[in-house]
């Protein structure tokens, strides 16, 4: 055993004492394997004895005449075994469901393309749109001022009307458009790449 082992040790022995206690305690034994020196360490380890003594006599000072005897077995062995067997069965787990995931991540892929390609259509369907009244409201406006000056005065006020009001309608859904795509864009593109960190958020977490 080595001063690491030592410590991890004695670490995981104290999980169930206050977290400012423990920190404390393996503070002081890392400072004390380091006082000593690294030719010393054998020698410091045979000082203390065992791990689970030094975690004995942390618990009976900490708690005093409350304490009560704990069962100091080797738990680090067993927690090791089972933390690789749980590793194994996840990794296992992994494999055979690698198709479905891969499934799954593919449509979920697909389902974001098309979304994206929606939004993207619908837009430039809009803007054709507001570039259409744009122009007829622009050729019916000079249309009628032209009919004013030619004799069909009537028929140039109608003209105009229409063009002008043709204009207004393009303004506005320019208007609305540039409205629309400073909030909408980049709302889905929040949302397509939180969806994206999912899984990978989840698989850290697991880790």
């Amino acid at each position: 055993m080595n001063k690491m082992e030592f410590l991890r040790q004695l670490e995981e022995l104290l999980r169930d004492i206050p977290e400012n206690e423990r920190r404390e305690a393996i503070e002081y034994y890392r400072n004390y394997f380091d006082d000593a020196g690294p030719e010393n360490e054998a020698q410091i380890i045979e000082e203390l004895g065992s791990p689970w003594k030094v975690a004995e006599s942390i618990k009976r000072d900490l708690f005093d005449e409350s304490y009560k005897a704990y069962s100091f077995e080797k738990p680090s062995a067993s927690r090791s075994a089972d933390r690789t067997t749980r590793n194994i069965l996840i990794a296992v787990l992994l494999i055979f469901t690698c198709p479905l995931w891969i499934g799954l991540a593919a449509a979920a892929f697909g389902l974001l393309v098309a979304a994206a390609a929606c939004v993207f259509a619908l837009a430039i369907c809009v803007v054709a749109i507001v570039g259409v009244f744009f122009i007829v409201g622009v050729v019916l406006t000079g249309v009628g001022f032209t009919k004013l000056f030619t004799g069909l005065p009537a028929i140039g006020l109608i003209l105009l009307g229409i063009g002008l009001l043709m204009l207004a309608f393009g303004m506005l859904g320019l208007i609305i458009t540039v409205w629309a795509v400073g909030r909408i864009l980049p709302w889905t593109i929040r949302a397509i790449v939180r969806i994206c960190k999912k899984p990978f958020q989840k698989r850290g977490a697991l880790i």
